[in-house]
């Protein structure tokens, strides 16, 4: 027995080193998490992200998905790993939808415009999108459903299909009040873009917005 227990004491302080290196590698590293396509990774690309709503008629909906894809250019010029990348200017993107509008037929004909001409391009259609509960419009929760497709502008390839369903907060609606809407409708869109932009670069799970009471500060609003 007596032999027993320093093996058993060495046993623990093994594990015990082994948790301490495993949480240090956690602080060093985050919780870093691979896209789900890694198709910006590699190689030099210039990549442009367009947005197009399946329906205009929704007052809540506004400018959300030209809003939208700035934030996506934004986290994609920022988080994807891989120097030779480079992302459109999405002021380059806007100028040809003011001229072309919301019907256009392919996310190609922009990828492959003389005035962009990228490699691949990140279109998106918002297929739902609301931030008020349709069961009571005083209670705000976002939910948004939108359709993500990566394509190859040299040969139409699609290398990436993803459609989101976005609830947020998940469990339960908020109570509203004007002065709160916007900025729940501006953290929402930060959802929306971050979800859409992580399906290519690496993320940290824990850094991902969340939307409750307290991230949007409701008790200092009410």
């Amino acid at each position: 027995m007596k032999k027993l227990i320093p093996l058993l004491l060495l046993f623990t302080l093994s594990l015990t080193g082994c948790q301490i290196m495993y949480s240090a590698l956690v602080l060093i590293r985050g919780t870093d998490e691979k896209p789900k396509y890694e198709i910006l990774l590699k190689g030099e690309k210039r990549v442009v992200v367009v947005p197009r709503a399946a329906f205009s008629n929704s007052f809540e909906l506004q400018n959300a998905p030209r809003e939208i894809a700035r934030q996506v250019n934004t986290l994609l010029d920022t988080n994807v790993r891989n120097k030779k990348l480079r992302v459109v200017e999405q002021a380059k993107v806007e100028t040809w939808l003011d001229h072309v509008g919301n019907d256009f037929e392919s996310f190609l004909e922009v990828g492959r415009d003389k005035s962009i001409q990228a490699d691949i391009v990140i279109g998106f259609d918002i297929v739902e999108f609301r931030i008020r509960d349709p069961m009571n419009s005083s209670l705000l929760q976002g939910r948004c459903v939108v359709e993500v497709r990566a394509i190859d502008c040299e040969t139409g390839e699609i290398l990436a299909r993803e459609t989101l369903s976005i609830t947020e907060p998940p469990n339960m609606p908020l109570p509203g009040n004007p002065r709160l809407e916007p900025q729940f409708r501006a953290q929402f869109l930060a959802v929306i873009s971050q979800r859409i932009a992580a399906l290519f670069h690496h993320y940290d799970k824990q850094k991902l917005q969340r939307m409750d009471g307290d991230s949007l500060e409701l008790h200092r609003v009410m």
